[in-house]
């Protein structure tokens, strides 16, 4: 195969082009035609005189002038325009810019446009999708679907009306005061408004029985009826330190202690014992629970000594761990 000629090759070839001299063909002029006496006469016949050329001159000016005084007159003939007046820069009603003008505060206020002959506007109670809803105005269910089945029980004094266990009746009272020398793992406490029935935080005996919130405590235990306390019972709650403060702004949720005791028996009792401390006894023996095992092997219970009802408070455990 032939060798392909290289750079090398093609800069000579550029500096050959380069070097050859150019030379140009002599190009002749155009010839020019000489101009005869014939063009010189055509020439002549052809000119005016000066003085019919100056006549022409001032015809054209004195045409021109009538234009010029029209021209001058249009723009004296229109109204001079008036000043621009000044713009006053108002503050509207609601919330202020995200970058705010320097003179912000120091604008007026723009009052709203409205008719005067129209009424005046009342504040409405605006949506049923509004923040909080109501205040002081709750729900209160008379039923309750208390199994996946859907049946449905009446809520009786804050609880569900669930069918007595003889035996078990007297081991509690109607308030939720327990008998027998009994005592909650939990705490509990009266709510303002509602007499001496005893009640415990939702999240108390949730976290005492395994669960880690209240959700799963209500979702897996449909017996048990949740109230949420409104803001008169809840500032009484603060006041008495049975919540804290910064518990203000949420929802609170509680249960009566006597239903706790209903569902969980022994397992909700300090040191509780199957069957001896369960409400449900009958239940308990056709299942075949062995009377006076330990209802909760893994609590941590002295004799003699107070038991730590405050492991299952929730700030109390937040505390603990920043701690």
């Amino acid at each position: 195969m032939p060798r392909r000629p290289g750079r090398a090759a093609a800069k000579r070839a550029v500096a050959k082009l380069g070097s050859t001299p150019k030379s140009f063909d002599m190009i002749e002029d155009e010839p020019m035609r000489d101009v005869d006496g014939q063009d010189n006469d055509e020439v002549d016949g052809d000119a005016q005189p000066e003085g019919a050329e100056d006549n022409d001159n001032e015809n054209e000016e004195s045409a021109a002038e009538p234009d010029e005084n029209q021209d001058s007159d249009g723009p004296s003939a229109k109204s001079p325009s008036p000043p621009p007046q000044p713009v006053i820069r108002r503050r509207r009603l609601g919330r202020p810019p995200k970058n705010r003008p320097p003179d912000w505060d120091t604008l007026p206020i723009e009052p709203p446009h409205r008719d005067p002959n129209d009424p005046p506007r009342r504040r409405g109670r605006g949506g049923w999708r509004g923040r909080g809803g109501r205040k002081g105005a709750s729900y209160q269910p008379t039923q309750q679907s208390v199994d996946k089945e859907g049946t449905m029980m009446d809520i009786i004094d804050d609880e569900v009306a669930l069918p007595e266990d003889p035996e078990g009746e007297t081991k509690v009272d109607r308030l939720g005061h327990l008998q027998g020398g009994r005592e909650y793992r939990c705490r509990t406490f009266t709510v303002a408004g509602r007499g001496d029935r005893l009640y415990m935080l939702s999240t108390e005996p949730a976290r005492c029985v395994g669960f880690r919130d209240s959700y799963l405590f209500f979702t897996k235990h449909k017996r048990l009826y949740k109230i949420i306390v409104d803001d008169e019972e809840k500032r009484d709650m603060i006041e008495r330190e049975i919540i804290p403060h910064s518990y203000k702004g949420r929802a609170i949720g509680i249960v009566t202690a006597r239903s706790v005791f209903r569902e969980f028996g022994a397992l909700i009792i300090v040191g509780g014992r199957r069957i001896i401390d369960d409400y449900e006894v009958a239940k308990a023996r056709a299942e075949g629970v062995v009377e006076g095992e330990i209802a909760d092997p893994n609590d941590k219970f002295v004799e003699g000594e107070e038991y730590n009802k405050n492991q299952y408070v929730a700030w109390h455990e937040a505390a603990r761990q920043r701690q």
